[in-house]
């Protein structure tokens, strides 16, 4: 595998995503006995890493933030910077993991596996479970797998910006088809994750289905195209009541497509994907998503590589029918929680409200590979976030991050 191709396995498992998917490393075999295999692989990613986290009041008229429970008034042009902008050292963003996986060979080359692998969510504050998952594969057809997993679907955007797709299954079905040479074919279906049958609600459950495709075609012996395509259909039991069911979605149906370029020291990639959301809230009605992204790489040496990525997702949002926002805190409208007409008021960190929320995201990235398997890396991302009420800026949000930093892949 040349350096250029090697990219980061994992990403957090939080309302981001992000992020995006897992590549095949080097796995090393603990023990091996007639046809059965025991494996063992993952990565150490240990880091320096700075933030800067900027607000900036942009609404011509006079608003409201709520400090301590108290509301202050806010004018145009101010500004504060929310971060401490201390350097820490830390191995949180699942960038640290590691995976077991067993496997045995069946009748007519078909194989079982089964894998189970942990990461950090958070620096010095526990673990969460990365993968448990049970497999049934046949090399030049495909597979069938159950359980906690990555999706095809995590694969179809190649930009590391945004995606509208589900790209991890907490209790899925995958099928997958890869009979035919540079196609792979995958489905699922996501189940949901409560042990309660009779619940109606629970919260944060998420089930849906999705599919996808990509072909790798290649043009000579030192360049290569690569298309996919993406669906993902999800619902969601958000187990919320009053402002917070704004956040949201209840309902969501994402698709993406794109290209992927590549020769022996250039890649070139695009993605376009557009996302639909029900929220019923108590104020948003719905919410539609067009995202975009570009990506470009060179290997500078064989051991150094440059990757510049830049990504928009643009969200507008419709709100219920006979719905006014309010710019402006007006406790005469407010009746403690008697109604629910406190909650289209607008605070100045608002996130949910917003009439059009314009997002835009890009990184610079060097890695250095001391071998195949250990790389020195530095980037810098920076994501500017632009709130519109009534087609007039409200607020923009900048945060701006550098890393630098060693990774061990084993």
């Amino acid at each position: 595998m040349k350096p250029s191709i090697i990219k980061n396995p994992l990403k957090l498992l939080t309302a981001m995503i992000l992020l995006n998917a897992m590549p095949s490393h080097a796995i090393y075999n603990l023990y091996k006995s007639g046809d059965f295999s025991f494996d063992v692989h993952g990565e150490i990613n240990t880091y320096g890493q700075k933030n800067s986290q900027k607000y900036t009041y942009l609404y011509p008229e006079t608003g409201w933030a709520s400090v301590n429970n108290d509301y202050e008034a806010i004018t145009k042009g101010a500004y504060e910077q929310r971060s401490d902008r201390r350097v820490r050292l830390g191995q949180d963003t699942g960038a640290s993991w590691t995976e077991f996986r067993a496997s045995r060979k069946l009748r007519d080359g078909w194989r079982v596996s089964g894998a189970i692998g942990f990461g950090y969510y958070d620096s010095g504050t526990g673990m969460y479970l990365n993968s448990a998952n049970m497999a049934f594969d046949k090399k030049d057809l495909g597979s069938l797998s159950l359980g906690r997993q990555y999706l095809h679907t995590g694969y179809v955007t190649r930009t590391n910006t945004y995606t509208p797709l589900e790209t991890f299954g907490e209790n899925s079905i995958r099928l997958d088809y890869t009979a035919i040479k540079g196609l792979h074919a995958s489905g699922y279906y996501s189940l949901p994750a409560s042990s309660d049958v009779r619940k109606k609600k629970n919260g944060q459950e998420v089930e849906g289905f999705g599919a996808s495709v990509s072909y790798l075609h290649p043009l000579d012996d030192h360049q290569t195209v690569r298309v996919a395509l993406g669906y993902s259909d999800s619902r969601q039991n958000a187990k919320t009541t009053g402002r917070d069911s704004n956040f949201y979605a209840t309902k969501s149906q994402g698709t993406a497509a794109s290209v992927e370029y590549r020769n022996n020291k250039l890649l070139l990639a695009a993605d376009i994907g557009q996302k639909n959301e029900q929220i019923n809230g108590t104020v948003t009605d719905k919410s539609k998503g067009n995202y975009m992204g570009v990506k470009v790489g060179y290997e500078i040496t064989p051991r150094l590589t440059m990757t510049a990525g830049f990504g928009k997702k643009v969200a507008e949002r419709t709100q219920k029918s006979g719905t006014a926002l309010m710019h402006a805190y007006q406790p005469d409208l407010c009746v403690a929680d008697a109604n629910d007409s406190c909650h289209n008021f607008v605070q100045a960190y608002e996130t949910a409200l917003f009439d059009k929320i314009d997002s835009k995201r890009s990184y610079v990235r060097a890695d250095y590979y001391l071998r195949e398997n250990v790389r020195l890396y530095g980037r810098v991302d920076d994501e500017k976030i632009t709130n519109q009420l009534g087609n007039k800026d409200f607020s923009k949000l900048h945060n701006t991050g550098y890393r630098a930093g060693v990774s061990f892949i084993f």
